[in-house]
């Protein structure tokens, strides 16, 4: 405090009040949870992305699978009911699996449920084989890992000359389970 000519002058020095930094503080701890949520979201939604950009692509190719081998037939001069007859094993109700790289039975039948996708990290595909799935302590052998990709087709003959082939996939995205389906009709040439 100085005084001069009688009067009190105080000495003000510049700064914040406590409620002036704790209110600063919190909009500063609002700022950076907002843009850490913002972050978290953004990560989701990208892997969410990934899973069903893979889950379209694996959807594609089973119906494009089972287009071309209509296709190959009628070259081969396969007649219809033929084809029909050498995929039974997708006209049941647990439907069946296609692997187009395998290099014999590329249709198999579903048991109770269909076997999860395995992905190839040397050849970067997608496909089934026994032999590659993962131990039971969570190692991956000969260079597969599991995914949790599920693919069942179906099909149905609507009638004498058209059958439908449905294609379902379902996966996780982290803990909620995701499906999407496609159809194709194909028809007697």
């Amino acid at each position: 405090m100085n005084i001069s000519n009688g009067k009190k002058q105080y000495n003000r020095t510049a700064g914040f009040t406590l409620i002036e930094t704790l209110i600063a503080i919190f909009i500063l701890t609002l700022t950076i949870g907002g843009l850490l949520e913002l972050a978290a979201n953004g990560f989701y939604s990208v892997r969410y992305a990934r899973n069903q950009l893979v889950a379209d692509a694996l959807l594609q190719e089973s119906l494009e699978y089972f287009h071309n081998s209509r296709d190959t037939s009628v070259q081969n001069n396969i007649d219809w009911q033929s084809w029909v007859n050498s995929n039974q094993e997708c006209f049941s109700s647990n439907g069946c699996t296609v692997d187009p790289y395998a290099t014999s039975q590329k249709v198999k039948a579903c048991t109770a449920n269909c076997e999860p996708i395995v992905f190839y990290d040397n050849n970067d595909l997608y496909g089934y084989n026994s032999s590659t799935y993962p131990s039971q302590n969570g190692q991956t052998l000969n260079g597969a890992t599991p995914t949790t990709y599920v693919r069942t087709i179906t099909m149905q003959q609507l009638s004498p000359d058209q059958v439908n082939v449905t294609s379902k996939i379902t996966w996780l995205n982290g803990q909620s389970s995701k499906t999407t389906t496609q159809s194709i009709l194909l028809t007697r040439w």
